[in-house]
């Protein structure tokens, strides 16, 4: 056999094994993060227990939605009061702007032309008329930086904590949360997020905070 038709024979074999190796390195499972230490538990500890004790606040910011192919940017309003929320967004409904007022189990909704709507299920109500399905009784933790459950409750590759303690990723109720962004606030200091991202299935959120506002009495 010529040298040349040997060098290509040697070419093709080199490539099919370079290909094989990759795709089984492709194939191969993301390693399982780290478990939380026992500093960064304790941090998170003390971290949790004192964004915990924040009923009142705040924030104003925007927030980028993508459900399959559809999606859109909105700004966001956000206040909360105990277990009552009044979101206002503003973006590209029919009417230019949605807002809610009540609890997760049932609000009052009202659009741009002062239409209102009461509903006992509003997480439906919303995705049949926006295509989005957005988590409203989680949400006043997951944006504060907090679970639903206890973390002792959650098996450890379900959350990871920064190296301050700080949730860093988070999987409840079937969405992945993702904090890239803290930041100091009120006269406390308590660390919130400033971004943060949920994923679930087809559905995707990208949250950016402003500005929080944690109430007179914490300036």
């Amino acid at each position: 056999m010529p040298a040349l038709t040997l060098a290509r024979a040697a070419l093709a074999a080199l490539s099919l094994l370079s290909l094989t190796l990759g795709g089984c390195a492709s194939m191969a499972p993301a390693p399982e993060p780290a478990p939380a230490s026992p500093a960064q538990l304790a941090a998170w500890e003390g971290h949790r227990e004192r964004v915990q004790s924040l009923d009142d606040w705040a924030f104003a910011g925007r927030a980028a939605v993508k459900s399959g192919l559809a999606g859109g940017s909105v700004g966001v309003d956000w206040t909360q009061v105990g277990q009552v929320t009044s979101l206002t967004m503003s973006g590209p409904f029919d009417t230019g702007r949605l807002a809610l007022t009540g609890t997760s189990d049932r609000m009052l909704i009202t659009d741009g032309d002062g239409n209102r709507h009461l509903t006992q299920r509003p997480v439906e109500y919303l995705a049949e008329q926006t295509g989005w399905r957005i988590p409203l009784a989680a949400l006043p933790r997951w944006l504060r930086g907090l679970p639903v459950t206890s973390l002792a409750d959650l098996p450890a590759p379900r959350y990871e904590l920064d190296a301050t303690g700080r949730l860093a990723r988070l999987e409840e109720s079937g969405w992945t949360i993702e904090y890239a962004r803290y930041a100091p606030e009120g006269r406390d200091r308590l660390a919130l997020p400033h971004f943060l991202e949920l994923r679930q299935d087809g559905m995707r959120i990208r949250i950016v905070v402003d500005r929080w506002d944690l109430g007179d009495t914490r300036r």
